[in-house]
């Protein structure tokens, strides 16, 4: 008897910045597939990144007529599910508030119980809604920041799309948020630690 021992494809190692953070995705595979990768990334990011003047969620939040694409409707409505589930303890029109503590782009201003009052009025998961294939808001001051659930979107995506190739070892890993998949180069279960 003859055993013919096959070749493993290699690990192989891509990274990048995507949605104004860095990835990085380790996976299996004969061939270097960086390329597709990226343009998975940027389907995700063109519908759903703030850092991105032109995507979908920026053009919302400038009040711009926008048609929706597949990515942003399936976000947006599991952004719904989620508030009404936890009575807006989940809410993706906070975006007045992430920029006024200075998460979002600008530099905090002085937040008082006053300015939260005021940026408050126009926050609120109820205050918009999915019509056809727009989004409605009642007020033109609400905007949207997917942050909370964008990353995790994309991390599903790029995890979906290597299984498509046949990929069962692979890690991705896009500003602290993970998916794996069977093995680590080591041939053993992937092992993620979290320093803090």
């Amino acid at each position: 008897t003859v055993v013919i021992l096959q070749k493993q494809p290699p690990f192989r190692t891509n990274e990048g910045l995507v949605f104004g953070t860095i990835y990085k995705i380790t996976y299996q595979h004969q061939e270097d597939l960086h390329n597709d990768i990226k343009a998975a990334l940027m389907e995700v990011d063109n519908a759903l990144s703030t850092y991105n003047k032109n995507s979908i969620i920026s053009r919302i939040n400038h009040n711009q007529d926008t048609l929706l694409n597949e990515h942003f409707t399936h976000v947006f409505e599991l952004a719904q599910k989620i508030s009404t589930e936890t009575e807006g303890a989940f809410d993706i029109t906070v975006a007045p508030l992430v920029n006024a503590w200075g998460f979002g782009f600008k530099h905090s201003i002085d937040v008082d119980p006053q300015a939260i009052d005021s940026l408050s009025q126009f926050i609120g998961y109820q205050k918009i809604k999915l019509e056809g294939n727009r989004i409605v808001k009642e007020d033109p001051r609400t905007m949207l920041d997917c942050s909370s659930i964008a990353k995790g979107y994309g991390v599903d995506a790029v995890g979906k799309y290597l299984e498509t190739k046949g990929i069962n070892d692979y890690m991705v890993e896009i500003g602290g948020e993970i998916r794996c998949r069977g093995c680590n180069p080591n041939g053993i279960r992937w092992r993620i630690g979290i320093t803090n």
